[in-house]
């Protein structure tokens, strides 16, 4: 349940990034609040996941990505407020992993080919947390049982390659919150995944929301996710936010043409009655 009586636990604002001379993130700002789940919608190149790396501190690690102005604004558990656009690498670690945590889109790629998944999750557990190896142990079985892994015990010494796609996802999701974080970041968490366990996946998120209180933010092209899962939408086209406001006022009234095609986008049961051929997909209009 979101409540926008209290302070926001992220404040974007007027976020600039760029790599080069190329403009990938401009003046973009948004809250979000505990409890929430905020949708951050857009076509590919929009600048959605570029906005969560920055928010990560990594969209400045192996890259020529470079935040060049605004504030990203993060409370802290004990009320102070850190600026993760300014801070630095060493302030940025301390946040990562902990308080903000990150679901990757290709999970195959994310985890590690020669360790199994029960010690890479304890691994996270034993870098932010301080654990000893029995205890992150420990702590990573709890997890694999949080996320609905059917026999975690044997599942925890598989290796990636062992696992289907949807057992993956719940792998990274479960080293995602394995340090009780507050705020939650998904990239295209259901990208490649067919609908059956996207459908489990996404249920998963809804449930783990309210089982742990966490703030979560999906990085999204798919507005049938938006639909499934989201509070509140925030619309990104070429860079810049273009449209923001609740789930149901973005889909009963959207203000943006750009936002209509999105919606325009989702296949509809019935919407070919009566036609030989599919119709053309309306172009969006230029400003």
């Amino acid at each position: 349940m979101v409540d926008r009586n209290e302070e926001p636990l992220l404040s974007v604002r007027e976020l600039t990034v760029t790599f080069g001379s190329f403009t990938a993130v401009e003046r973009v700002s948004f809250d979000l609040f505990p409890g929430q789940t905020l949708a951050v919608v857009g076509e590919s190149g929009s600048g959605k996941s570029v906005t969560a790396l920055s928010i990560m501190g990594l969209v400045e690690i192996g890259s020529r990505g470079r935040i060049e102005g605004g504030e990203i604004l993060f409370r802290m558990p004990d009320g102070s407020t850190i600026d993760l656009a300014s801070a630095t690498e060493r302030e940025r670690r301390t946040v990562r992993g902990n308080h903000i945590s990150m679901i990757f889109q290709e999970p195959l790629t994310s985890l590690n080919p020669v360790y199994t998944v029960g010690n890479q999750v304890a691994e996270a557990v034993m870098v932010h947390q301080g654990l000893g190896k029995r205890a992150a142990t420990d702590r990573a079985l709890e997890m694999f049982r949080l996320v609905r892994i059917p026999d975690p015990e044997q599942r925890q010494r598989q290796f990636p390659h062992e696992m289907s796609g949807g057992m993956r996802q719940r792998v990274m999701i479960a080293m995602a919150l394995s340090c009780d974080p507050t705020v939650l970041i998904a990239d295209e968490p259901t990208t490649a995944l067919d609908v059956t366990i996207q459908a489990q996946i996404l249920g998963l998120m809804r449930d783990l929301r309210t089982e742990t209180g966490a703030a979560v933010m999906i990085i999204t092209h798919d507005m049938g996710v938006v639909a499934e899962v989201a509070d509140d939408v925030v619309v990104m086209n070429r860079a810049k936010v273009v449209e923001t406001g609740p789930v149901i006022d973005i889909f009963e009234r959207p203000a943006e043409s750009y936002t209509r095609s999105l919606l325009a986008s989702v296949p509809r049961l019935g919407s070919m009655a009566g036609r030989a051929d599919p119709a053309r997909f309306e172009l969006i209009e230029e400003p």
